[in-house]
C-alpha cells in the first residue's frame, strides 16, 4: 500500500471521528489532524512525482 494511500485513510479515519465528536474542541481537533494528514498524503504525491523514474 502506498504511503499517500495510507495517509488519506488517517484522513478519512479523522474525518469519522469529528462526524461523531460530541464537544466542539475535539471536533475541531479532529477536524484539524483530518487536514493535516491531508496535505501530508499530497505532499507525499508531489515528491513522489518529482522522483526520477527507476
Amino acid at each position: 500500500m502506498s504511503q499517500a494511500k495510507v495517509l488519506r485513510e488517517k484522513a478519512e479515519m479523522f474525518e469519522r471521528r469529528a462526524e461523531s465528536a460530541t464537544d466542539p474542541i475535539s471536533r475541531q481537533h479532529y477536524k484539524e489532524m483530518a487536514a493535516h494528514y491531508r496535505s501530508l498524503a499530497a505532499e507525499h504525491l508531489d515528491v513522489r512525482r518529482d522522483e526520477p523514474a527507476h
